[in-house]
């Protein structure tokens, strides 16, 4: 059983169940929460303050689904190899832009964190084709189409542990999470045409040899909930799965996030810091207006991400 996206990405509701939020989460404090055998749950005593970390990070995104801007629609398929390979697509490292970081806070079995990313993509070539042909408009037959896709995510939320069990060496811990999740989206169309047509009715600019369509501003706020996993294999190593759900209506149709990873300690100049490995995945479906007045974004955004923490 599965959900069916707009845009025909599928969700599997178990996996819904399993969402993840992104980068770091606190590693177990193991020695604090185990029982004298080490084994079935155990209530988490309350720490003795609060505990911080920041992550940036880096999220080496791909990209698919589809762009609609004043009712002019393309489709998007990048991975974030063609941004080292070049591929298909003639995306060029110079056509990425990005600002990645991620905080938390917890004390005792509460935590709160805010994640914040930034980018700028500019798609051309095999990376974009035109999704719903346009009546009267004639395209070249090279490099007819572009989108430029600026992004802005800021995410807050709190989570709470519900669960722990395992031997003091190799916990496991679960955490109920919710919060929102802010989104500013731009989107810019260009399309290489020949001959002439008025722009104008079709919800077009001109800028020299290509009709441009605009998107302006998108900006909404979506609800979600969700769980994360953490699973300490060994005293500072842990395998982390996070993940959420949320959109509902209120802001996009359906958000969902997932991100599976691995933290690691190591030791720089005799300061010990916090490693992360993993890959994440961040949709959105989201519509406004209709016509020649429509805005869409239905995309999937993932890739592999690296980051490493500051604590204390």
């Amino acid at each position: 059983m599965s959900l069916r996206l707009r845009g025909g990405h599928r969700l599997p509701v178990a996996a819904a169940t399993l969402i993840l939020a992104l980068s770091a989460s606190a590693p177990a404090v193991a020695a604090d929460v185990i029982a004298a055998d080490g084994y079935g749950y155990v209530e988490a005593p309350e720490a003795p303050g609060w505990q911080f970390r920041l992550t940036p990070y880096a999220w080496f995104v791909g990209v698919s689904g589809d762009v609609t801007a004043r009712g002019h629609t393309a489709d998007i398929n990048v991975t974030f190899l063609d941004y080292f390979q070049g591929g298909s697509s003639d995306v060029e490292l110079d056509s990425l832009a990005a600002l990645m970081g991620y905080m938390e806070a917890r004390k005792g079995r509460w935590g709160i964190y805010g994640d914040a990313v930034w980018g700028r993509f500019d798609f051309s070539g095999g990376a974009v084709s035109q999704g719903s042909p346009i009546a009267n408009l004639s395209l070249s037959a090279n490099s007819n189409s572009g989108l430029v896709y600026e992004t802005t995510m800021i995410e807050s939320g709190l989570t709470y542990e519900v669960a722990r069990w395992g031997p003091a060496r190799s916990a496991t811990a679960v955490d109920v999470l919710g919060g929102a999740r802010y989104w500013n989206q731009e989107a810019d169309l260009s399309l290489a045409i020949t001959g002439t047509v008025d722009l104008d009715s079709l919800g077009l600019k001109r800028s020299g040899s290509r009709a441009v369509a605009r998107s302006g501003t998108i900006e909404w706020v979506d609800p979600f909930v969700g769980l994360r996993v953490r699973h300490e294999l060994s005293p500072g190593h842990e395998l982390q799965f996070l993940g959420d759900i949320g959109g509902f209506g209120a802001g996009s149709d359906l958000t969902w996030q997932l991100f599976a990873g691995y933290g690691f300690d190591f030791t720089v100049a005799h300061t010990t810091l916090y490693g992360i490995l993993g890959y994440r995945a961040l949709a959105v479906d989201y519509t406004e207006g209709s016509g020649l007045n429509q805005n869409s974004i239905d995309l999937i955004l993932h890739g592999p991400v690296a980051g490493l923490s500051f604590r204390w």
